[in-house]
């Protein structure tokens, strides 16, 4: 016997994804066009204003948990109405956030610990690659984001 979700069920998680997916995209749209792009001049100098500015917090905070909860509720809300959305929005979709969280986990992994950690210093001279790398893949990660985020408002507006 095959149980099929009623679409009533599935709005509350497109809703928190919807809305995990716009924070995700306004935090990095916010980054683009006001942080990042000083790091491109005189990187060293300031990353590490920055490093001394973020003491009691940092930019995490924003991102977790909301952006984590907002992919798990997504792709757990595709798996249990598989049947009901729409499948072309939905297999869109799904390619679009994978591609999105395997492009952050290496933003975090390469780009995030070479401006960041602790030993930043120690690789000045590639400081100004990293911000530049950063600047692009975040563009890229925003285009990804925006694409999850009207994907999923379609799915909404058809159940």
């Amino acid at each position: 016997m095959v149980t099929v979700v009623a679409p009533r069920t599935l709005r509350p998680a497109l809703v928190v994804s919807l809305v995990g997916f716009a924070w995700w995209f306004f935090g990095n749209l916010y980054e683009a066009v006001v942080i990042s792009p000083n790091w491109v001049t005189d990187s060293p100098a300031q990353l590490t204003r920055l490093h001394e500015f973020f003491v009691v917090t940092g930019p995490t905070l924003y991102f977790i948990p909301a952006n984590p909860v907002a992919v798990v509720v997504f792709w757990a809300a595709l798996v249990i109405g598989r049947r009901v959305l729409p499948r072309r929005l939905a297999a869109a979709a799904l390619v679009a956030s994978v591609l999105l969280v395997a492009l952050t986990a290496v933003i975090v992994a390469v780009l995030v610990r070479g401006l960041f950690g602790a030993d930043y210093l120690d690789h000045a001279d590639r400081l100004v690659d990293y911000a530049r790398w950063w600047n692009v893949a975040n563009a890229v990660r925003m285009a990804l984001t925006a694409t999850c985020l009207v994907l999923v408002w379609r799915m909404l507006r058809r159940l």
